[in-house]
């Protein structure tokens, strides 16, 4: 018999699981309702949070996503359930995954930062920030910005204090300048770098050079500043 024929014509839609808490393991997190425990692949970003928050034996409500891992002339497909902690996560991973070649397995594995700055790392063109992704080249960052430029916008409008994401805005060379070394140079994303110059220009309006600029971020930044 042809294996596509052995594939069920039907597909089990599970969208919300409420449980307790087993276990939270490196991947996933098991989750226990009416003595059925469900294995749920999350995030990084999200399953690190999770473990910040939550310990076994505690209540939590998932948004899930259920696929097939594998495909036709594969011999084993394994069912999976892919975990969010909030609807609109899920939402976004359903429109990430339109991407061609980025499929649930890599692209769960990408989101190691929070949605909202792979959101705005989209809308505003920063492969720079994409390509550091785990699993994300150079070329499968210009692919998804090329993709879903325009399609994610409220996902990036969800950074605290950020309107909707739009064209970029001017800046003056010198804040161009002071950006490129904090991303480039210093390692920084670019949405903390962004942030960083903000909070300093928002400080002292009087900065008009990149040394003035990098000056007061890192006083501000600094051990003794912050202690």
């Amino acid at each position: 018999m042809n294996l596509i024929n052995q594939i069920p014509t039907f597909w089990v839609m599970i969208t919300k699981i409420y449980g307790t808490i087993d276990s939270i393991t490196g991947k996933a997190v098991i989750a226990e309702n009416g003595g059925i425990y469900y294995e749920v692949y999350m995030p990084p970003v999200q399953l690190e949070q999770l473990r910040k928050t939550h310990s076994a034996g505690e209540h939590i409500l998932l948004y899930t996503q259920y696929y097939i891992e594998g495909g036709v002339g594969i011999r084993n497909l394994l069912p999976r359930l892919i975990g969010f902690l909030a609807e609109s996560d899920r939402e976004f991973f359903e429109i990430f995954t339109t991407v061609k070649g980025l499929g649930e397995r890599k692209a769960l594995l990408a989101i190691s930062i929070p949605i909202s700055e792979i959101g705005y790392a989209i809308e505003s063109g920063d492969v720079f920030t994409l390509k550091k992704l785990p699993g994300i080249g150079g070329r499968m960052a210009d692919k998804i910005v090329a993709e879903l430029k325009g399609k994610v916008t409220k996902f990036a409008a969800a950074l605290e204090g950020r309107e909707a994401v739009g064209a970029p805005r001017e800046i003056p060379d010198f804040e161009e300048e002071a950006l490129d070394v904090l991303i480039s140079q210093l390692g920084y994303r670019r949405v903390e770098a962004e942030n960083l110059i903000r909070k300093a220009l928002t400080g002292d309006k009087s900065i008009d050079s990149v040394e003035a600029l990098l000056q007061t971020i890192f006083m501000q930044n600094s051990p003794v500043e912050n202690a």
